[in-house]
């Protein structure tokens, strides 16, 4: 018993106390990452197999150990092929990190004041006239496959132009507008938008409303959504949607997701500034 406890001290170092925490951290930022999502009936599957796995070989199942061991294996190819989605949303958090975001310093307020007042003004107006519109505010996950489906148009924010891009009959009234505030400018129009699968969903709700919603469920971006029937205002934002917004309420969640620091300006951040020319933003 003596020698066993020295053996164990022995192994207990300061790297591997640093070791198994983060390992403990990386596992249960996983648990709860799957929790409630399709991935977590596929990994009870694999902790069932874990288990079998050296019960199977204690046993002596050679054969039976064998198809385990090789289900285990293509289990993780087809967890990367299924939940693709999943993987590319847990990285995208990732990169969301607030170590990143304090390197990416974003414009003032007083131009991000002024911008949104532009889009406040044109939501207002379309709302009044019961236009419908789709307008997506980018964030930190980029937009460019969707950027792509539309026309792009890389102008600055106005409220005009706004209105007459959802004014109807017009070639892209019928698309989403995205909007990168951080680097002031309509990016594109008339882009297509993924649908939501969400069940519970009104079956009274259109297809606007199920694009935009799709969108907070696949980036961090924030939809604003005016119905063509009612004129009610409603926004999307992490996967929920939120109807009926009176306007002053959508300016306020708007600056609150989109301000980072008062200190910031729109010339500071250098790695804001090379992204913006990578991926093609101004």
């Amino acid at each position: 018993m003596e020698e066993f406890l020295l053996y164990i001290q022995s192994r207990i170092t300061v790297a591997s106390i640093i070791e198994v925490v983060i390992i403990s951290f990386i596992v249960y930022r996983l648990l709860m990452w799957i929790r409630g999502t399709q991935a977590e009936q596929v990994f009870k599957g694999l902790i069932v197999l874990l288990f079998l796995s050296p019960v199977s070989a204690w046993l002596g199942f050679t054969t039976l150990n064998l198809i385990i061991t090789s289900a285990f294996t293509w289990a993780f190819i087809f967890i990367v092929v299924v939940f693709q989605p999943e993987f590319r949303s847990a990285l995208e958090q990732l990169g969301n990190n607030r170590i990143f975001k304090e390197m990416m310093k974003k414009p003032s307020m007083d131009f991000l004041e002024d911008d949104v007042e532009k889009i406040i003004k044109a939501v207002s107006k379309l709302s009044c006239e019961r236009t419908g519109a789709l307008i997506v505010l980018e964030k930190d996950t980029g937009l460019n496959n969707i950027v792509k489906t539309g026309t792009e148009l890389d102008s600055d924010i106005s409220s005009e132009l706004l209105e007459n891009i959802f004014t109807p009959n017009r070639p892209l009234h019928d698309g989403a507008v995205i909007i990168k505030l951080w680097s002031r400018q309509i990016r594109a129009a008339g882009c297509l938008l993924p649908l939501s699968d969400n069940r519970d969903l009104s079956s009274e709700l259109g297809t606007r409303h199920r694009a935009g919603l799709g969108m907070t469920e696949k980036s961090d971006a924030l939809v604003i959504i005016v119905s063509e029937e009612t004129g009610q205002i409603s926004y999307a934002s992490k996967g929920t949607l939120f109807q009926d917004i009176i306007i002053e309420v959508l300016k306020q969640i708007i600056l609150e997701n989109y301000t980072v620091s008062e200190e910031g300006n729109i010339d500071s951040g250098w790695i804001n500034k090379l992204w913006g020319r990578i991926d093609g933003s101004k």
